[in-house]
């Protein structure tokens, strides 16, 4: 007799968990309204506890420099510093998985000469640095120095040399940008880039606006394949400051893959060294953008480039419908007068619906839909008049499609036509199962391939950001029917609710309900989603949350040394007092902010599971009949004895012990239910 079957994909239902602590204080916590991108409650400065006396902020040490952290590299950009830290009055050795601690030359400038356990430390040497746990008393003459802490990564890593200010000018301002010289190695040593960077510059708006620990955008000169992402030449290194589990961009990378999502950013995790300075572990990942190894679509903009003198940045930026390119304005759209265009300009187009705000100074080229959705035209980047008005109609009549009765247009065309529903249904999901603040608002990506290389329609991906999810930023989203979302509470729907970012800002008359929003009132349209939820993202969500060996803990075992050094680094651990927003989702280590977070998931999928289990199947219903009865307890019990041609018609709809498999205690819930 075989108990111990795994359901197949999609089989696994999971029934709904009591709530626990995750929210439970979020009334307490003050909500942030994401829509005015201002939150000035937030204080940049993480004030360290009380505690005794800093002992050893000032000790006869100017310098103290470890080199030669990567000896297999031919390179001089294998140095880092010391580094002191208020937080635990000491000072750290962050190391690369490179270095080999009894072999590491340190130079250093002291009063006196400097101890390490009462070892003579000669500047300039090679010392030893093994051993010991990692903790050196450090002593300079006879005057006690405090600890010195050594951690080591087991990443690979980047090295930075900055050409001017370094990144302490370049964290100082968004609008500073820098040059300068690389080193990438993987985890192996091997080096995967070594040369010029042409451009360094600030990544995102609030992860850059509320992180000490800055992301950065990387251009090199050249497309190169780095740690086998296939070759391109714009990159980012993202910081995941404000996620304390370092992880939500990354699973929900590995749940778009597993989902089937068309377009997936990949990425590998580093360490990040800039000009003598350890800053951390770092998401080195894919941007968006249209290119052969990413969003592999017909790139208009190189075919428009072609057949014109100058380069399309240089061309004059026109407005039609607004006085200015800066305005937020329903009905206008800009673009670049710009002479000569391709014989066919259905596409490729990359787009990203905008918030309303950004509108005007992140978005080059874009419109601005009757209903209010602002549009980002992202490639190309410098669109023509021609082309602007193409892909402007076109999405209108998407969007007209969208908001009728009867999901048909003026031109008697479904919203289906001008939309593959299935993409967009798996990146709703993608929203709503992470719960992300920004969801249909912002960094939310679709695009259009040429008719005559594509199907004609708009499709939705890839996702992108995800800092501001899994309960990770207090906030509500409310629509013009009174729906109202809760994005600490696992228990409700929330991207559902979205209105169109603008609704309600100053009366203006844009939609009361997003698209997804619409869409969500058409009960064939639930029922879509709800199959593809099951079968497309539980397989995945339970694999990532399963009660032995959880995946979303194979990923953080993965980074756990890197992670923990970064964590040392710049004091991301600690709980509630320690987050940058001051909620409940920072764990007293790294792995237990993991825990916080595959705990929310968990709730999460759980809630969802019972909201969708009826557009779906009856629950329990084994045998297809549309009734829940003696029959379907008969034909379990048959299966699991493995009585001959016994063949569970539903097999997910039998896991009512919801732990991913069937067997005996699911067996005992129906007989207790039914005795109910």
């Amino acid at each position: 007799m075989n108990l111990k079957r795994i359901l197949t994909a999609g089989a696994a239902v999971m029934t709904l968990l009591p709530q626990t602590v995750l929210h439970s204080g979020a009334e307490d916590t003050p909500l942030y309204d994401r829509s005015k991108d201002l939150i000035g409650e937030i204080s940049m400065t993480q004030k360290r506890p009380k505690a005794s006396a800093l002992e050893y902020s000032e000790i006869p040490v100017t310098a103290f420099r470890v080199s030669d952290l990567s000896p297999a590299a031919d390179t001089d950009m294998d140095y880092t510093d010391w580094w002191y830290s208020e937080w635990d009055d000491c000072r750290y050795l962050f190391l690369p998985v490179t270095a080999d601690p009894a072999r590491l030359v340190i130079t250093y400038s002291a009063g006196d000469t400097l101890y390490l356990n009462g070892q003579t430390v000669v500047s300039g040497e090679a010392a030893d640095l093994s051993g010991s746990d990692g903790l050196f008393q450090v002593t300079v003459g006879e005057q006690d120095c405090g600890t010195l802490k050594i951690m080591q990564s087991n990443l690979g890593c980047i090295y930075l040399t900055t050409s001017h200010g370094g990144l302490d000018k370049l964290d100082s301002s968004r609008y500073v940008t820098e040059t300068g010289t690389v080193l990438m190695l993987n985890a192996a040593g091997g080096t995967e880039y070594s040369g010029e960077i042409e451009k360094l510059s600030a990544h995102g708006n609030s992860s850059w606006d509320y992180s000490k620990k800055k992301p950065y955008n990387l251009k090199l000169p050249k497309k190169e394949n780095l740690y086998g992402m296939g070759k391109a030449k714009k990159w980012v290194l993202l910081s995941n400051y404000l996620d304390h589990a370092m992880l939500r961009n990354k699973l929900t990378e590995e749940m778009c893959r597993a989902a089937g999502m068309e377009c997936v950013m990949d990425s590998v995790f580093v360490d990040l060294y800039a000009d003598g300075s350890y800053r951390g572990t770092y998401q080195f990942s894919e941007r968006v953008q249209i290119q052969k190894n990413r969003v592999n679509i017909r790139d208009l903009e190189e075919e428009t480039e072609q057949l014109n003198s100058l380069a399309l940045s240089e061309y004059p930026q026109k407005v039609n419908g607004a006085e200015t390119a800066k305005e937020y304005i329903e009905n206008s759209y800009k673009y670049y007068d710009i002479p000569n265009d391709p014989e066919d300009i259905t596409g490729g187009y990359l787009l990203e619906f905008q918030l309303w705000n950004r509108y005007g100074k992140k978005c080059d080229s874009g419109f601005v839909t009757a209903r209010g959705q602002a549009v980002g035209i992202d490639g190309p980047e410098y669109a023509s008049k021609a082309q602007a008005e193409y892909i402007r109609a076109f999405v209108q009549d998407a969007e007209d499609a969208i908001y009728s009765e009867t999901g048909y247009n003026a031109k008697g065309k479904h919203y289906t036509d001008y939309l593959d529903e299935a993409s967009l249904i798996t990146a709703y999901l993608v929203q709503e199962i992470s719960m992300n603040i920004d969801g249909t608002s912002t960094s939310f990506f679709l695009w259009k391939d040429s008719d005559l290389t594509g199907d004609g329609k708009l499709h939705f991906s890839p996702a992108w950001d995800f800092d501001f999810s899994y309960n990770n930023f207090p906030t509500s989203r409310s629509n013009s029917d009174g729906n109202i979302g809760y994005s600490w509470k696992p228990d409700n729907l929330f991207t559902a609710y979205f209105p169109i970012n603008g609704y309600n800002e100053s009366d203006r008359p844009t939609a009361g309900k997003s698209w997804i929003g619409q869409l969500y009132q058409n009960e064939a349209f639930v029922k879509r989603t709800s199959e593809t939820y099951f079968a497309h993202f539980v397989p995945f969500l339970r694999h990532l949350t399963a009660e032995n060996r959880p995946y979303l803990n194979e990923l953080a075992e993965a980074i756990r040394p890197s992670a923990e050094m970064s964590n040392a680094r710049w004091h991301t651990y600690g709980g509630k007092s320690y987050s940058q927003f001051g909620y409940a989702t920072s764990g007293a280590n790294f792995m237990e902010s993991v825990e916080k977070t595959g705990g929310f998931i968990r709730q999460r999928a759980d809630w969802l599971c019972k909201l969708w289990q009826p557009d779906v199947f009856i629950r329990g219903d084994v045998n297809a009949d549309g009734v829940f009865n003696t029959a379907d307890a008969i034909l379990l019990q048959k299966w699991l004895l493995a009585v001959p041609d016994t063949v569970l018609v539903r097999s997910n709809a039998a896991d009512l012990h919801a732990d991913g498999r069937l067997n005996a205690a699911d067996l005992s819930v129906m007989k207790r239910e039914l005795l109910a």
